[in-house]
């Protein structure tokens, strides 16, 4: 593979750089959780979706947009008492955190509205180059 290959792959076109999506994939997680999630388990459950399937969320980031979320008023968070090891912080999603996710929702379709259409003609000027 050649080094402007190896530089391609890394490129942001590569599909593999979706970190703005890391906010809305949070509060679905700990939406569908009643009794809340500590860290390593939102990242265990942020790695079904497809779009973290070959590289999980930066498990660093995803602490400090945990810390960011919670100042924001969209999480809250507890410390639970742990036999084996230290504590860990419990997130849950706030009624703030829902309607985010709400509005994320809408957000989101139409995103996929636009990239739909972006997608049919990209792939027009592709067959019309061809």
């Amino acid at each position: 593979m050649s080094n402007s290959e190896i530089k391609l792959n890394k490129c942001i076109c590569s599909g593999k750089s979706l970190d703005r999506m890391l906010r809305p994939a949070v509060l679905t997680v700990l939406e569908a959780s009643d009794e809340g999630l500590h860290g390593y388990a939102i990242d265990r459950e942020l790695c079904s979706f497809s779009f973290f399937k070959q590289r999980g969320p930066d498990y660093t980031g995803l602490y400090r947009l945990l810390k960011r979320m919670e100042k924001e008023g969209l999480l809250c968070s507890t410390e639970s008492d742990s036999h084996s090891g230290p504590a860990k912080r419990i997130y849950k999603l706030t009624p703030r955190g829902r309607t985010c996710l709400s509005r994320w929702l809408d957000s989101l379709q139409e995103y996929r509205e636009m990239l739909d259409d972006l997608l049919s003609h990209a792939q027009e000027a592709m067959e019309i180059a061809r």
